[in-house]
């Protein structure tokens, strides 16, 4: 089973060595499967109840629908891959492991919460996380079966950036809710981020060690997938070439499997659901981070 990993970065603007042109990373099992939907269609259903207190239920499913078509054929034309959102008034489920993609926004905790709904002591949620997907899939052939993105609506606040560009002056706190989510449906389609914070480095698409997050390229700094972000950005709306190259490399619109399963139905066609499916995997907690907080913990790392 891969290794359950938080992974952590601040912004950063020192020069590297050349990377190679159009690379990306992708979650891989112990078994070395790369992750992936084994269907056209991912289908996501949101939870907005929790968020209203900052923003309007149009606003909060515009930025998600928004995010989600991102990655889709709609933006990109290369790919099939068609992720879609609906929404629900229900009370908000908690995020685990059971077939239904989720996108919920946690303000009254921020933690893994048991079936009682308090806090499992045992898994801990980075403070600085501004929100995080976990993303399961089968170890034997790196089939995704579940994803669930978590907003941290309890350490943060959020609003529509664009929209209300007053709120991205000197001194406002407020993060992009659509920045966030654009970043965390990368890791919904089985992308880790484009650089590390705590080795060993991982391989990108082209076989190289991606760099430390502290001493990332302005290239790195640009992608979707770097791993941090500071109050008022809104440039992981939308995607970097990089992210664009991965999600038509992994999906591409000539090899679609014109498979689809209605939203809330178990996902069949590539993942074992069989007596003798093979395990599942957790592919990490991928995190969105706020920058401020890493650099500082970063020094102390250094210091």
């Amino acid at each position: 089973m891969r290794r359950v990993a938080v992974l952590t970065a601040a912004l950063a603007a020192a020069l590297v060595s050349p990377r190679p042109a159009g690379a990306y990373v992708r979650y891989t099992s112990n078994s070395g499967k790369m992750f992936k939907w084994p269907q056209s269609c991912v289908q996501l259903t949101t939870y907005p109840a929790d968020m209203q207190d900052m923003m309007s239920v149009e606003e909060i499913l515009g930025a998600i629908d928004a995010s989600a078509a991102a990655w889709s054929g709609s933006a990109d034309s290369c790919t099939y891959l068609n992720i879609s959102v609906a929404s629900s008034s229900d009370p908000t489920p908690r995020a685990t492991n059971d077939g239904h993609n989720l996108v919920i926004f946690r303000h009254e905790s921020w933690c893994k919460l048991t079936e009682n709904g308090s806090c499992d002591p045992a898994i801990s949620y980075d403070a600085a996380a501004l929100a995080l997907t976990s993303v399961s899939a089968s170890t034997s052939t790196g089939n995704i079966r579940d994803a669930d993105i978590e907003v941290n609506a309890y350490n943060f606040l959020w609003a529509d950036l664009v929209t209300h560009s007053e709120l991205r002056g000197a001194g406002m706190s407020y993060h992009d809710l659509q920045n966030a989510v654009t970043h965390e449906m990368g890791h919904l389609i089985g992308l880790d981020h484009t650089c590390f914070f705590d080795p060993p480095a991982p391989l990108d698409s082209t076989g190289t060690p991606i760099p430390d997050c502290m001493d990332a390229s302005p290239a790195i700094l640009a992608t979707t997938m770097f791993p941090s972000a500071n109050p008022g950005d809104v440039d992981k709306r939308t995607l970097a070439p990089d992210d664009q190259m991965a999600v038509c490399d992994i999906y591409p619109a000539s090899q679609d499997p014109m498979m689809c399963t209605a939203p809330g139905m178990p996902k069949k066609g590539g993942c074992s659901y069989a007596a003798a499916a093979a395990p599942t995997g957790t592919a990490g907690l991928g995190a969105l981070i706020a920058a401020a907080l890493l650099i500082a913990r970063a020094r102390r790392r250094r210091g």
